[in-house]
């Protein structure tokens, strides 16, 4: 009668040789070559390599312009979650995001806060609300546009809606190349 076989060690399996393949194994070529017309159809060509733009100081903070696939609420909240905003602003924009729209950014005419109703929401002093929205403008989260007029003549409060600096626009279509390449 013989001994039994050693149980193996971490060390013995290390030092294994990988097994011949089988003969009869089909050989899965890396890229279908096959005719449109074959049983295995074309496949997919590989992505280009996404090459971010260069841009200069007075482009990195301008407004960046979404294609029509990009939706704006989620790349807006990356964006944000991977800014360098103070805790402040990126709470406030996080509040304003929920009140624009999910396609745009804009924030409509009638769901324009002011500081009072932006301090309840957050838990902010209003002076800290209007820190955070000049934070936010300088910056490049906000755009202004022109206050509207009341019917006697007199401006009202200026409106203003969400943008994604074109800095942080590129960054994340940085990303998600990278993510989709996985």
């Amino acid at each position: 009668m013989s001994a039994p076989a050693p149980i193996p060690t971490p060390g013995d399996i290390a030092r294994r040789t990988a097994p011949a393949p089988h003969p009869d194994q089909d050989q899965v070529p890396e890229h279908d070559t096959a005719a449109p017309g074959a049983s295995g159809g074309y496949t997919t060509p590989p992505r280009p390599m996404y090459v971010p733009r260069t841009l200069t100081l007075e482009e990195s903070i301008a407004p960046g312009v979404l294609a029509d696939t990009e939706y704006f609420r989620s790349i807006f909240r990356w964006c944000l979650l991977n800014s360098s905003l103070p805790p402040h602003a990126r709470l406030l924009a996080h509040d304003l995001l929920h009140r624009a729209n999910h396609k745009s950014g804009r924030i409509g005419a009638q769901a324009q806060p002011d500081t009072a109703q932006l301090a309840l929401a957050t838990g902010l002093g209003e002076l800290q609300v209007t820190v955070a929205l000049n934070t936010l403008q300088s910056r490049g989260w906000i755009a202004y546009r022109p206050p509207t007029f009341a019917a006697d003549g007199r401006a009202l409060r200026p409106l203003y809606d969400l943008v994604i600096p074109a800095l942080a626009l590129e960054r994340a279509r940085g990303r998600r190349y990278l993510l989709q390449q996985q």
